[in-house]
């Protein structure tokens, strides 16, 4: 039994149209840490905290992705609920490992780590209050 991920269509259109923002939001968190850094000196566990929540967000989005496919082809509700929960508590442990490892470690800012796992919500918030109402969404 193999167990294949692949990143369906739609989550890759999901990703290209939410990529903009997550570059404008990571250059004002770069900016405020070049800003800030500026007055109390660099630390590079910022960056690479930034860069370890950017993978652990577009992982985590990929996951999301993969297991909505899932549920949805699969026939029985229980079975798709099953799997939508499973996969939920899996992120979610496997985040907090990683994460938890990686501060241990001394390699991460957890604050530039966590604030990326926060960008799809924040897109989708505003993405759908401005186009509300609209007729292309």
């Amino acid at each position: 039994m193999t167990m294949s991920l692949k990143i369906n269509k739609y989550t890759t259109e999901e990703l290209r149209a939410m990529y903009p923002f997550i570059a404008a939001a990571d250059g004002s968190i770069v900016a405020a840490a070049l800003i800030f850094g500026a007055f109390s000196g660099f630390d590079w566990r910022l960056f690479s905290g930034l860069l370890c929540g950017n993978a652990l967000m577009l992982i985590n989005f990929v996951l999301i992705g993969y297991t909505a496919d899932k549920a949805v082809k699969c026939r029985d509700f229980r079975r798709a609920r099953s799997i939508s929960s499973i996969s939920y508590g899996l992120r979610y442990i496997g985040q907090f490992a990683v994460l938890a490892a990686l501060l241990s470690l001394g390699v991460i800012n957890i604050v530039t780590a966590l604030i990326p796992l926060f960008y799809p919500k924040i897109y989708y918030t505003f993405f759908y209050a401005l186009t509300r109402g609209k007729d292309d969404v």
